[in-house]
């Protein structure tokens, strides 16, 4: 158990050894890998059967508990709206900057997403006419067994409201809910004591073929450039909440606010966590002008809830690879794709491995192979700091914001 304790303490230092150990034999050794390929179909199986149950579940648990936020009425209702605008903007950005700016178009699909099957079109995208026969399934089963990412979350969705308006009989289900959803995420828990190897495995092939193919240094800047544009976007999210907190309260201006948050952004981009930067966010709340009652409500829901970069991540890079492979979705099917996004990134924020379900769903659902997260993965480990900055600051920019349309 203390083996693997300190193996999990040091996963992001192994997974880094593995990323730079593939890159360097996938030049000198490209062949190796052609033998490996079983390490990473497993893995990603094994992601793929953890990934919808845990959405599932977590949708369910979390509506199915919405009738106790009734008390606090303006408070609570005033919160959750201006968290599902943040993150409808967070993916809004996201989606306009990957439309205006088209990276990934001349790169390699069998190079950077290597020994993947994939569709090079949109012949099985979602047909905008039959969009509500897609969304309400007849059998859920089915569409768990065909990963139909939106019609499991629309049952989830009808499920847990039903659960919320009859909250007596539901309680053993809403209890079954939550075992079953701790049960998956102690399985995807050990599913990922394989990760350093499948990624070595993911990461080698996709080298070897790049190299072989002579496209490894289209790819590493077509990855750069994607990195580059992201970071453009959540600075944009970071900007709007900023200028709205300062025009709405006059006392504050831009240096103020950034010197009191400076004590968040060390903290959130040491720990990663939104979670371990919640006390210093709180203090700095109120500090700043926040009513207490809003602070110590909507900071505590909004590190469980409101992952609007990371929704942003989501969205961002299914348009990135979506470029590579050469599919272009219209408005309606990318506005699909964003709300799958948002109503993922609610169901699974705040657990463990985060991001690794979030693709495996997203990705399912746009038809991008699953080998292209282990493109995303070592990069993850550096975005993610960043992204836990924009969400812990944002947040309490959030508390702030919504103090002023709460009357005392």
């Amino acid at each position: 158990m203390i083996v693997l304790k300190l193996y999990r303490s040091h996963q992001g230092k192994i997974i880094l050894v593995a990323v730079i150990l593939a890159f360097v034999l996938g030049i000198i050794e490209p062949k190796m890998f052609s033998h490996l390929q079983f390490i990473s179909d497993s893995f990603i199986n094994l992601l793929k059967l953890c990934a919808l149950p845990i959405v599932l579940t977590s949708l369910i648990v979390t509506i199915g508990h919405l009738d106790q936020l009734h008390d606090l009425k303006q408070v609570a209702r005033n919160s959750v709206i201006y968290i599902l605008i943040t993150e409808i903007i967070a993916v809004t950005i996201g989606m306009s900057l990957f439309n205006l700016v088209h990276i990934g178009g001349n790169v390699s699909a069998s190079g950077l997403l290597s020994g993947a099957k994939y569709t090079d079109s949109t012949s099985t995208a979602i047909d905008p006419t039959h969009i509500f026969n897609y969304l309400f399934s007849s059998n859920i089963f089915k569409s768990l067994a065909n990963f139909d990412v939106l019609p499991i979350v629309v049952f989830s969705i009808l499920f847990g409201l039903t659960c919320a308006l009859h909250r007596e009989k539901a309680r053993p289900v809403l209890e079954v809910m939550q075992s079953t959803r701790e049960l998956f995420l102690a399985l995807l828990n050990g599913v990922m004591y394989i990760a350093p190897l499948a990624i070595f495995v993911m990461i080698g092939t996709s080298v070897a073929d790049s190299y072989l193919s002579g496209a490894l240094s289209a790819n590493l800047v077509a990855l750069l450039q994607f990195v580059g544009l992201f970071f453009c976007g959540l600075f944009l999210h970071f900007l709007w909440q900023v200028i709205l907190v300062v025009t709405l309260y006059k006392n504050l201006n831009v240096k103020i606010l950034l010197e009191e948050g400076v004590p968040i952004f060390t903290t959130a981009f040491v720990s990663s966590s939104s979670l371990a930067t919640l006390p210093i966010a709180l203090e700095k709340a109120v500090k700043l002008g926040g009513k207490p009652k809003v602070v110590n409500f909507m900071l505590p829901i909004c590190a469980s809830m409101n992952f609007a970069s990371g929704m942003m991540y989501e969205m961002a890079a299914c348009l990135f690879f979506m470029h590579i492979l050469g599919i272009h979705p219209d408005f309606i099917q990318q506005v699909l794709l964003a709300v799958a996004c948002i109503l993922t990134g609610i169901a699974v924020g705040g657990i463990p491995e985060t991001s690794m379900v979030s693709f495996v769903t997203v990705f399912g659902m746009a038809n991008i192979p699953l080998s292209a997260i282990a493109i995303l993965m070592p990069l993850d480990r550096v975005v993610d700091r960043i992204r836990t900055m924009v969400n812990i600051f944002g947040n309490t920019c959030g508390t702030m914001i919504v103090s002023k349309t709460i009357k005392d």
